[in-house]
């Protein structure tokens, strides 16, 4: 398992994920990116209504098969407090026994330590019409330092938006593309360093614009690529091949 974060180099390896065109290679691209970032084990999970407004849900998990079948025996979905934080707000989690225990599911999570996912992160994302995918991540070894924390919240995050996409298979399409304004030569460029994890401040000193201007550029980018955040951006600009 990698025992460090490098941003630029998961980037690259996060915009392969849209070349996986079976379940297969998507689960294969998964498991190698997770690997990348820290992390041995990956779910991911999309819910989507069908024509008649019932819900579909697909599935791609890397957890060990033996805690799988106990989960899907025992119904733990309904139980998990991951899943229901995942469906009702669009912050990340990182696991702790503080989370597990203010629902009362302490146990829960031991259970799941005993399968070696005793810790994660789990990394919602919302789309248009109900469209959800939940993202976790998880190893056996703790995340105790506040540095590396932070680096697998943010490289977490944009794999969830790349999982996500991926998954659904809701990324434009090129006619699609055709029939959005384009980014200015400063979008773009306000976009390629936000795929490189930097802020707006440090956008503006090295574009030499002002912070406000950074974050104008970046808000005119979300609306043309029709996404609410800053990792769903990095998401379709990839797909797109708006990033390399």
């Amino acid at each position: 398992m990698s025992t460090g974060v490098s941003m630029p180099g998961s980037f690259d390896l996060m915009s392969k994920i849209f070349d996986a065109s079976t379940d297969q290679a998507f689960f294969s691209a998964m498991e190698t990116i997770s690997r990348e970032i820290g992390f041995e084990r990956f779910m991911v999970g999309t819910q989507w209504f069908d024509d008649n407004g019932a819900p579909v849900y697909k599935i791609a998990s890397g957890y060990p098969p033996g805690w799988q079948r106990l989960y899907a025996e025992r119904q733990y979905a309904a139980l998990d407090p991951t899943v229901h934080h995942c469906r009702t707000s669009t912050d990340a989690i990182v696991w702790s026994e503080d989370f597990f225990a203010q629902s009362g599911t302490l146990h829960f999570f031991e259970e799941a330590r005993s399968h070696g996912l005793g810790f994660g992160l789990s990394v919602p994302v919302h789309e248009a019409r109900g469209v959800k995918t939940m993202v976790s991540l998880a190893r056996d070894q703790p995340i105790s330092d506040p540095r590396e924390q932070q680096q697998l919240l943010a490289a977490g995050k944009v794999l969830a938006s790349c999982a996500h996409f991926a998954h659904r298979g809701l990324i434009a399409t090129e006619a699609a593309l055709a029939g959005r304004p384009p980014m200015s030569a400063q979008e773009s460029q306000c976009l390629s360093w936000v795929a490189l994890g930097k802020t707006s401040a440090e956008i503006g000193q090295i574009m030499s614009i002002a912070e406000p201007t950074v974050v104008f550029h970046i808000k005119n980018v979300m609306e043309k690529l029709d996404v609410k955040n800053r990792s769903q951006a990095i998401a379709v600009a990839f797909r797109l091949g708006l990033l390399t």
